[in-house]
């Protein structure tokens, strides 16, 4: 399973620089690399921006490929290695998967095709978080990934107690605004979309302080 995992992790990160490849000709001298609430491109650059998200997807899969020799948190509990292995090849594919289907679409605007870029980015966004929040929970405690808080980073019991409630957030949250996005209007879905996200955020300070300082006691990093 691991095997199959690698390689199609490979696949995801190598498939958009051949596409680039095949495609190179065709690019228009400028492609466009944001668009507004309204779906509307705002800002365009050179066609060689096209490779800046599989350079990302890159860099992002590489580091996560690194974590268990960088992190000096998982280098002092080899159990907390060992366990960060089973979950790590997941969240390269997440990472892989999300980055790679936002160079498609950047690649298809860029030769013409019409796609209502808000709501794809958004939906793809919310599936991204919700692969995320059903494995967050596994995480050890490190410096690189996950609900990384001053009260997580000091506490494993906190933040053990943050990732098992903030995965069950992060994936019923975004299973909901996926169904709320057939019955509100794509400007509106995108507002509680984002919201939700900064609620997110705001939340996992919150708890996790709140937690270290009612149950929790400094150094129990251990998973």
């Amino acid at each position: 399973m691991k095997n199959k995992l690698n390689w199609l992790e490979a696949a995801l990160v190598l498939a958009p620089f051949l596409l680039v490849l095949a495609f190179w000709n065709q690019l228009p001298a400028r492609v466009p690399i944001h668009w507004n609430l309204a779906g509307e491109i705002d800002r365009w650059s050179s066609k060689s921006s096209i490779l800046l998200m599989p350079l990302t997807s890159c860099a992002t899969v590489a580091l996560l490929h690194l974590i268990p020799w960088l992190d000096p948190k998982l280098r002092r509990k080899r159990s907390s290695t060992e366990r960060m292995n089973t979950v790590l090849p997941i969240f390269r594919l997440l990472f892989a998967t999300f980055f790679f289907f936002t160079f498609l679409l950047v690649l298809c605007a860029s030769l013409g095709a019409f796609l209502s870029v808000g709501r794809i980015i958004t939906t793809s966004v919310l599936l991204f978080l919700a692969g995320i929040g059903n494995y967050l929970g596994k995480l050890r405690p490190n410096y690189f990934i996950g609900l990384r808080t001053p009260w997580t980073l000091e506490s494993g019991e906190t933040w053990r107690a943050t990732h098992r409630l903030g995965g069950r957030l992060f994936f019923f949250g975004s299973i909901g605004l996926l169904l709320a996005e057939f019955l509100v209007p794509e400007p509106i879905f995108i507002f509680l979309s984002v919201t939700a996200a900064l609620l997110l955020v705001v939340w996992s300070f919150v708890y996790s302080w709140r937690h270290f300082h009612m149950s929790a006691r400094p150094d129990q990093s251990s998973p």
